[in-house]
């Protein structure tokens, strides 16, 4: 059986039609759902209203009832409390979480954040030491401390406790039995549970420590919940920053989350929203990714994540802007880097990609604090892993790896963790360190094991792929089909953005935009004419002229310019169609048939110069799909008063334009 273009072409109309009455939808919209299967769920109208997931219970984690009653016993006896985090979005939200509801509780709370060069990713002795200076009693990890077990002994025999709070892959050994370990590998529904950032472990931590309140000063405890909106809405901050898959309980809490921040009127979190050029009063998930949180990151890139955590935490308005105006200061220093930094891995990947290397690793001069901002940018251009090494002229590399949605990067790197110094992470990111030496092992290794999971998930490699959700005339891409694309989000793994096949439509207009990096296209199908925007387009566009056919899998979003708002298509991918029938081409011929009343494909090909015997028959096949005709005595008739319909909806012309399209990515 053909693959199709795009899913909704294998949905049966009768099981779209009956969910979109079940749950009152627009046809199209229900064609979406089903398409992904989202219909034989137990329950898909969680889908539009994720409130319908419920949440699991804090104590479904194993060992939260240990975890909470060590931390309530530290904030009785006066303890201090020393929280150690991590230095991107998902660490630092996850200590600001904690340290929130410590710090309402009235307990004495010092943060232990890493800095990301001189002290490496997660629970070290360095951190363990600092705590100890810091007359700590106690040690609670966010984000990290499941690999770090060496750590947690040394901990322990220097007299401190500690409790365990992460997300990420465990080791292959268990970390050390003495201690809570709240952690999704032990729990009740630990693939629930694994779902949850850093910070979503921590705000279930924070939900267990008010739950089972019990010996804490009753004013107290009210006062912490007060801040509950607050922290979940940073739990919102690290499931998007840290990219983790949007569905069930996760998609729940990152809709209710930014709802919450919606509301704040946190000093700290005004400031960062003021210099992100975001409206506090409607940020969306998309503002998250692309505004809030790489300046949250850019302090743990360029300088030291205190800065974003005492951003977060800053209740004077005059603290909350000087802190906002130094994270856009080291945001502009990461933008600097990250360009360079990429320019140079380009080569890079583009001479792998020539030799046949199908997981690409790059090294270079660059700030260990970008690399993996590059990572994602390498993986997303040229939709492969991707591991991007700092090179400070020491024998060790460090680095970041990220993926493709699917890709198995944590697996990838642990069947070749005797290449390593060190390494962790999950599937969607990895941090690591090699030798030097072994570069190009690590390379060989990690290309062997992408091509074999390729091998394994493609058997055949020319099996072509669904490259989009459904098709999407030009006239439909309204504000109001956009309405329902950001009702249905947010979007992540498991659940990604919408994408449809535009075309093809005819080139109006081509005009560079940011420096030549980037292109809006003008173009035209049926007397409808919308904006194809391609950021970093590839250097082939250059030739693409008005008149020109074109075909494009974009995504439908909503774009506030001096504040109108229009539809935006973006575009993933796209090439020239100019060998593609268009709607002008079958409306020459169904003139022909309507005229001649009865035709035969020789015939049509006499008499309409210009069109080979192959063209003739797709129309003419096509028409009969779609209505237009019946076949009968080797001739094709017209059929009196067909319904319109639209010539993507046949599976003649969809393989067509399958086969005559061309993709540029």
């Amino acid at each position: 059986m053909t693959t199709p273009l795009w899913r909704t072409a294998q949905v049966d109309p009768a099981r779209a039609k009956a969910l979109a009455e079940r749950l009152s939808i627009p046809l199209r919209v229900a064609r979406w759902l089903c398409a992904r299967g989202l219909d034989a769920e137990d329950n898909p109208a969680q889908w539009l209203t994720p409130s319908a997931v419920p949440y699991t219970s804090p104590f479904a984690f194993s060992d939260m009832a240990a975890a909470v009653g060590r931390i309530g016993q530290a904030v009785r006896a006066g303890e201090r409390i020393a929280v150690v985090g991590d230095y991107d979005v998902d660490g630092v939200t996850a200590a600001a979480i904690l340290a929130d509801t410590l710090g309402a509780l009235g307990a004495e709370c010092v943060c232990v954040l890493p800095h990301r060069e001189r002290d490496g990713y997660g629970l070290s002795h360095v951190l363990v030491d600092r705590a100890l200076a810091a007359g700590c009693r106690l040690l609670v990890t966010v984000d990290n401390g499941i690999r770090a077990e060496a750590a947690v002994l040394y901990a322990l025999a220097q007299g401190l406790d500690v409790v365990v709070s992460d997300h990420h892959e465990p080791g292959e050994g268990p970390p050390p039995t003495r201690i809570p370990v709240v952690h999704w590998s032990r729990a009740s529904h630990p693939d629930a549970l694994k779902r949850l950032s850093g910070a979503g472990v921590a705000w279930k931590l924070c939900q267990a420590l008010l739950t089972e309140a019990g010996g804490l000063a009753a004013p107290a405890v009210e006062r912490a919940r007060v801040g509950e909106a607050f922290r979940l809405g940073l739990a919102a901050l690290g499931a998007l920053a840290d990219v983790m898959p949007m569905i069930g309980e996760t998609r729940r809490l990152v809709v209710e989350g930014l709802a919450a921040l919606r509301r704040c009127r946190r000093p700290g979190w005004l400031a960062l929203c003021a210099v992100s050029g975001v409206d506090a009063d409607s940020v969306t998930a998309s503002d998250v990714l692309w505004r809030i949180a790489p300046r949250l990151n850019s302090a743990g890139r360029m300088d030291t994540a205190e800065h974003a955590l005492a951003l977060l935490l800053a209740a004077d308005p005059g603290e909350a802007q000087a802190r906002a105006e130094d994270i856009e200061r080291l945001n502009g220093l990461r933008k600097v880097e990250t360009e360079r930094a990429f320019t140079q891995a380009q080569e890079q990947a583009r001479e792998q990609i020539a030799a046949g290397c199908g997981f690409l690793v790059s090294h270079g001069p660059w700030p260990l604090g970008v690399v993996g901002i590059v990572a994602a940018k390498l993986s997303e251009t040229y939709g492969m892993p991707a591991l991007v090494l700092a090179d400070t002229g020491d024998t060790l590399l460090r680095g970041s790896g990220r993926a493709p949605s699917g890709f198995p990067l944590h697996q990838a790197l642990a069947d070749s963790a005797e290449l390593f110094d060190h390494f962790g992470g999950h599937d969607e990111a990895v941090g690591c360190g090699l030798s030097r030496e072994r570069l190009v092992e690590v390379r060989e290794r990690l290309s062997a094991f992408a091509a074999a999971w390729q091998s394994e998930r493609l058997p055949s490699a020319s099996t072509p792929q669904v490259l989009a959700d459904d098709y999407l005339p030009l006239a439909d891409a309204t504000l109001e089909l956009a309405a329902w694309i950001d009702r249905l989000g947010p979007y992540g793994p498991g659940h990604p953005m919408w994408r449809f096949c535009v075309g093809p439509a005819r080139i109006v207009q081509v005009r560079w935009m940011g420096d030549g990096r980037h292109v809006r296209i003008k173009v035209s199908e049926a007397g409808n004419f919308q904006d194809l925007v391609w950021f970093h387009a590839p250097p082939s566009v250059s030739t693409w002229k008005p008149g020109d056919t074109v075909t494009a899998i974009v995504e439908l979003e909503q774009n506030v310019w001096q504040g109108r708002v229009r539809v935006q298509l973006r575009v993933i991918q796209a090439g020239l169609s100019n060998r593609v029938l268009t709607r002008e081409h079958f409306a020459d011929l169904y003139r022909l048939l309507r005229a001649r009343r009865r035709l035969q494909a020789v015939e049509a090909v006499r008499e309409a110069p210009g069109y080979g015997l192959d063209q003739v028959a797709t129309m003419l096949n096509t028409f009969v799909e779609l209505g237009f005709a019946r076949l009968s005595d080797h001739a094709y008739h017209v059929v009196e008063s067909a319904a319109p319909r639209d010539l993507r909806e046949a599976a003649h012309y969809r393989d067509h334009l399958r086969t005559n399209a061309a993709w540029s990515v």
